[in-house]
């Protein structure tokens, strides 16, 4: 009975973990229903890339200036309009249109692509015009990263009412998004940003001028003072006054606060924005997309459907021979194998790893060595069944053959360091897969087979 129990344990927790991996967790979401594990990142190879053209904006734009020459947003109700004067302008100056500029806009691109953890790009600039060619993996939140290339990323900290700049983009040294615990049941999304050594002197100023103070008359914060307000890609993200001098160089914002999954995905979405803005410099010039095109993968059309189909075929041939040839003990090998597989696609999701062809050949290449494995822990079981040696089978193969585990994880963790994507993925793929399946082997298998030859 207990033996049984033991059994049926192992068999419950792989299923679990296999559920888990191949089919997901998910949470209702009003009618949808949202998942809870990360995508796969797959590549451009396996999935399709998209092509898109951006053209430096040569528009003009409406300036509205009153009568002594200061620019404003728009005429106030009731005002002499002859007393402003409107004139057109060029969004981007002839005096900007510069080879400098242009190879600084194509940083930027980059800069923000590495910023929101875009894996796999490339692009390409013609620097007789100013136009860039970007191309990336085709998924569900390409729209999204291709729009990320159109935002200026200005910042500044103003007067509310004299609207004097008292801090702006020079002064930032870096951003850190990070959430925490609000203490009433939900979560609070924060955004910091570290000023540099100019910044923090500014800041310490700013925060020890634009004290807030009470009205001794109502004994509420006195509202009608000036309020430091902070500007975001030309939208108010806060107007408020300090509780004490700032001499850290350190300021916090909160970006909102919230329970469910949808509302603090937005907010760290929101957070992500603001992180990736002023993580990088102010685009030099203001650029518009002219086009964006899906390229088919070079495998063809559902080039990703193939490949899991053939993963498959191949797992569903090796769990056959095992059964076939070893009975009972190939039973539980299989299980083993199932939950090495499920526990690599685990560490595959959620340390972001992308999976291109060559991770493919790498899970191939797990496949055939766990085989071997396998069929080598099974074969000296079945010449003898002994408790002794079926405790010692598993242990015994592995260290046999150490010195090429070794050497697997030797080129595994030096794949992982190189910066070209197919060896990236495949050194990811090898190392999480390799540390799966031995763990699978030595705990499910080993423990499952000792439980039944016991």
């Amino acid at each position: 009975m207990e033996k049984k129990l033991k059994i049926a344990l192992f068999i419950l927790i792989i299923l679990l973990i296999s559920l888990i991996s191949f089919g997901g967790v998910y949470t209702k979401n009003l009618v949808v229903y949202d998942s809870v594990l990360p995508d796969f990142k797959l590549s451009k190879e396996l999935v399709g890339s998209r092509v898109a053209s951006f053209k430096v904006n040569t528009d003009e734009e409406e300036k509205i200036y009153d009568k002594d020459g200061k620019e404003v947003d728009e005429i106030p109700e009731g005002a002499n309009e002859e007393e402003y004067k409107k004139e057109k302008v060029k969004i981007n100056s002839e005096e900007s249109l510069t080879t400098e500029n242009y190879k600084k806009s194509k940083e930027i691109f980059e800069g923000r692509f590495k910023s929101i953890g875009v894996s796999e790009y490339s692009i390409r600039l013609d620097e007789q015009n100013g136009n860039i060619l970007v191309e990336i993996t085709d998924n569900l939140n390409t729209d999204q990263i291709l729009r990320y290339p159109l935002y200026k990323g200005d910042f500044s900290m103003i007067d509310s009412e004299t609207k004097e700049v008292l801090m702006e983009k020079s002064d930032i040294k870096d951003t850190s998004l990070f959430y925490g615990n609000s203490g009433l049941g939900s979560l609070n999304v924060y955004f910091t940003i570290k000023f540099n050594d100019e910044g923090t002197k500014k800041l310490a100023e700013i925060s020890k001028k634009y004290i807030g103070e009470i009205n001794p008359e109502t004994g509420e914060e006195d509202d009608t003072k000036p309020k430091a307000t902070m500007i975001i890609e030309g939208t108010e993200v806060i107007s408020t006054y300090f509780s004490e001098e700032i001499t850290t160089g350190e300021l916090t914002l909160t970006i909102g606060s919230g329970s469910d999954g949808e509302t603090l995905y937005n907010y760290m979405s929101q957070g992500q924005l603001y992180e990736m803005l002023l993580n990088n410099d102010v685009m030099p010039l203001t650029y518009k997309m002219d086009s964006s095109e899906y390229m088919a993968s070079s495998l063809g059309m559902n080039a990703i459907y193939k490949v899991i189909a053939v993963m498959v075929i191949i797992c569903v041939a090796v769990i056959l021979y095992m059964v076939i040839r070893f009975k009972l003990n190939g039973v539980i090998a299989s299980l083993s194998f199932i939950s090495g597989i499920a526990i690599t696609l685990l560490l595959l999701r959620y340390t972001g790893t992308t999976i291109s062809l060559s991770g493919i050949v790498a899970m191939l290449t797990l496949i055939a060595i766990d085989t071997y494995f396998m069929v080598k822990i099974l074969k000296s079981i079945k010449e003898d069944n002994s408790y002794e040696n079926v405790a010692k089978a598993t242990l015994r193969t592995y260290l046999n053959k150490l010195d090429v585990i070794i050497i697997l994880l030797i080129i595994a963790i030096v794949f992982t360091f190189m910066a070209q994507l197919p060896i990236y993925s495949m050194g990811m793929t090898l190392f999480y897969g390799l540390i799966s399946l031995i763990i699978a082997n030595l705990v499910f298998m080993r423990s499952m087979l000792i439980t039944i030859n016991k």
